[in-house]
């Protein structure tokens, strides 16, 4: 058994470690009723958050009391981030806050940063995949209240700078149980429609529960799957919500995101008539240094004399022409004489060339050579080709050779 006794600090520093060791303890959400507030000299804020049966001390040190955009007080329901630990010199459990808001707002504030989370994870903010607006598109959607300021302005602002460009409007919710729905179809449907290159979100100022609309993942989910780009004009320029941060381009007004959809066409128009006498000076410039470069081949002697020009090419064809004709005489020279040396060849290997010489072919009844009196008997008619002419004889005695095997 430990007989070790310990003194009230040692235990009150021991517990300590304990809680602080503790990483469930060491961030969380409270939620509790404030009793006994007091706001001391120092800035401190001391209190207890209590429900129906358990009460807890908490402290919020000035540094994030003076972050507060609400004064706290007896009786209000709130959430309180912070965490677990123990005041040693009394030995009493205590919650250090470090945010404070009402439980209503708090709720809607953590439900908003986890949807902020889970679609930045999913990539609708990236930077990479936002689209750029048509400098001049054939339409504009608008996915607003028929009944809005926001249309107004929007409407307002896109004549003025663009008279004429077509406006195609989804009357839509903007608050309420079903308007995310509403916008969320808006969004889809005008994507829909091939006369119009851009969608404006739009909703005039309001709370932050009118707002609400515009931070849910419904609404989220079309404009990141939208064909168009999408401009958000919710609210002022201090408001920010989801849809603010998902859509391709944020207008800090309606009448902002009007004036960003569409040039102005004056603008436009006198861009254009600048392009045109650019071009048309650019031509007469071109159609001058044409005119001089023709003019001052029409000086040179090549165009006032081509006969003259084209002699230097008759002497330089007519060197060629004799060339090639010496050529070809040589080379049929060359042919002749390798024709005559193959004709004497084939002359000195004739048949005729040996009759010539006092030889004869003689050839059996049957036609072939004969080249052994063997061959023929006697009486039997043979025939003998001459160099010129032959004869027509019959033997009349033979006289056989014994071979060289002597038979």
């Amino acid at each position: 058994m430990d007989r070790k006794i310990y003194s009230v600090s040692e235990l009150s520093l021991y517990l300590k470690g304990l809680i602080d060791q503790d990483q469930q303890l060491a961030g969380f959400w409270l939620r509790g009723e404030i009793t006994n507030f007091k706001r001391h000299t120092s800035g401190h804020l001391y209190f207890s958050l209590k429900d129906e049966s358990s009460t807890i001390r908490a402290v919020m040190f000035r540094s994030r009391a003076a972050g507060l955009k609400f004064t706290p007080r007896d009786g209000l329901d709130c959430l309180v981030r912070g965490y677990v630990s123990l005041y040693a010199k009394e030995t009493a459990l205590q919650f250090y806050a470090e945010e404070l808001v009402p439980a209503g707002l708090g709720l809607q504030s953590i439900a908003l940063a986890e949807l902020k989370e889970k679609l930045q994870k999913k990539g609708y903010f990236a930077p990479e995949r936002k689209r750029s607006l048509p400098i001049l598109p054939q339409g504009v959607g608008v996915v607003s209240s028929p009944t809005g300021a926001a249309i107004r302005d929007i409407s307002r602002v896109i004549q003025r700078r663009y008279p004429g460009m077509p406006i195609i409007l989804y009357p839509s919710l903007v608050q309420g149980e079903k308007a995310a729905e509403s916008v969320a179809e808006g969004i889809r449907i005008l994507c829909t429609r091939s006369d119009l290159d851009v969608i404006i979100v739009a909703r005039g100022g309001g709370s932050a529960e009118d707002l609400s609309v515009f931070n849910e993942e419904i609404v989220a989910d079309a404009i990141f799957q939208s064909t168009k780009p999408v401009v958000s004009a919710i609210g002022h320029e201090i408001d920010f919500t989801i849809t603010d941060l998902v859509a391709d381009v944020r207008a800090a007004t309606p009448s902002m995101a009007g004036e960003l959809v569409v040039p102005v066409k004056a603008e436009l128009i006198q861009m254009l008539h600048k392009q045109k006498e650019h071009l048309f000076h650019l031509l007469d410039q071109r159609i001058n240094r044409e005119k001089m470069r023709l003019s001052y081949l029409t000086e040179t002697r090549m165009i006032r004399n081509p006969e003259r020009w084209l002699d230097q090419f008759r002497e330089e064809l007519g060197q060629k022409e004799e060339k090639l004709s010496n050529s070809m005489h040589i080379l049929l020279k060359q042919a002749n004489y390798n024709l005559s040396v193959a004709a004497a060849k084939l002359n000195s290997l004739s048949p005729l060339s040996t009759l010539a010489r006092g030889y004869s072919i003689c050839k059996g009844p049957d036609g072939h050579i004969l080249t052994d009196s063997r061959k023929v008997a006697v009486n039997d008619r043979i025939y003998v080709q001459l160099c010129s002419g032959s004869l027509n004889c019959s033997v009349l005695t033979k006289e056989d050779c014994e071979d060289a095997s002597g038979r």
